[in-house]
């Protein structure tokens, strides 16, 4: 292979590849397809990323090993825009929509507080929940609908039309603006979506041959986007997703494993810790600006044996009491943790750099930012 430029901040180069490794493997698969020009490719793995572009491991049935693939960037700019403008271009040529872009429809059946900041949507779906629910996250969609959709099939190609013209013009404007430019057009398409995990799916009267039920915990705080969305839901209010995705933590079945968690993602802890297997009690570490929001685990049942710890404290320092924490603890195999974005990243390379926990292992993700209304 030609000799290419080394990327000289290794922690963030490190960090993007084990967040699509982990993450985005389908559109990952998509990209190694289109642009290895084999759909027979059935797995995909960044092991390096270079200034001009990613190298790929693939593997195909007609190979015993894995191959090589190096894929050059198509655009100058930041890291993430270019891997994601790899990936748009791929579902684009495919004519496959891009990100699990499948719009849901909700009806909101009761709403309560489970916590003095943690707001409890129970919601109805048009379509089943997954079984598994741990971790599971919609996009929704920060309106109110007026009234329920109605679902009419297009037998014509004309939508199939539309939407590959969408996709070229899209694809050009991405190409040719500036990188200030096109984070600006990527924020402004996702101002109005928040992801927020679903906490339980559940069957309720005649829908036992479904789980059509379910809970979605909201943090709400202050004026955020979020909290006022969730002010003005009541009994019976239609809302949407535009997105889903499942949370990656199979890790965690074996080893120790020590979880993290901010008030933000009380839910998803909780989800996963509902499907726990792991023989060998978790760590878990729970950390809150105010400690009453400690409230929503209250009549929460831990796996048995676990060694729960609490850190209390302003955002800014959750980070750095986390890793100080961290060091008391002798024996570490496996990590899960979601919180502000600043704190994870510290946290994710104190793992990384420290620890020496491989990417498959180190699952740290930032669920908002401290300088970002969320």
């Amino acid at each position: 292979m030609k000799h290419f430029t080394t990327i000289k901040d290794q922690d963030r180069k490190l960090d993007i590849m084990d967040h699509v490794n982990q993450d985005h493997h389908k559109e990952l698969l998509i990209i190694a397809q289109t642009y290895g020009k084999n759909n027979a490719i059935h797995d995909a793995v960044i092991v390096d990323i270079y200034e001009e572009g990613i190298l790929l491991h693939t593997q195909d049935p007609s190979s015993a090993s894995k191959q090589d693939l190096f894929i050059q960037f198509e655009l100058k700019g930041d890291l993430e825009e270019q891997i994601l403008y790899l990936a748009y271009n791929s579902f684009a040529k495919q004519k496959i929509e891009f990100s699990n872009n499948a719009k849901q429809f909700f009806e909101v059946i009761a709403k309560s507080q489970v916590s003095p900041n943690m707001t409890r949507l129970t919601i109805k779906s048009q379509t089943p929940l997954p079984e598994y629910y741990a971790g599971y996250a919609y996009g929704f969609i920060l309106k109110l609908l007026e009234k329920a959709p109605v679902v009419q099939t297009n037998t014509s190609n004309q939508s199939g039309t539309l939407k590959n013209l969408f996709d070229r013009g899209f694809l050009w404007v991405m190409k040719h603006l500036s990188t200030q430019k096109r984070q600006k057009l990527m924020k402004n398409m996702n101002k109005d979506v928040r992801l927020y995990t679903l906490r339980q799916a559940f069957a309720s009267g005649s829908d036992e041959q479904g789980l059509y039920f379910g809970y979605v915990d909201v943090f709400t705080h202050g004026t955020s986007p979020g909290s006022q969305w969730v002010q003005q839901l009541n009994t019976g209010s239609l809302i949407s997703s535009r997105t889903e995705t499942d949370d990656k933590h199979d890790h965690l079945h074996e080893g120790q494993a020590v979880l993290i968690a901010d008030e933000t993602a009380f839910p998803a802890l909780a989800g996963i810790l509902d499907f726990w297997k792991n023989p060998i009690p978790p760590i878990i570490i729970l950390l809150c600006a105010d400690e009453v929001d400690f409230a929503y685990f209250d009549d929460y049942v831990f796996p048995e044996k676990a060694n729960i710890k609490k850190i209390t404290g302003i955002v800014n320092e959750q980070g750095q009491k986390t890793i100080e924490l961290l060091r008391l603890l002798t024996q570490l195999d496996q990590v899960w943790g979601a919180l502000e974005n600043n704190a994870a990243k510290q946290i994710r390379h104190y793992f990384r750099n420290e620890r020496k926990l491989a990417g498959k292992n180190n699952h740290i993700k930032g669920y908002w930012r401290l300088d970002k209304k969320h």
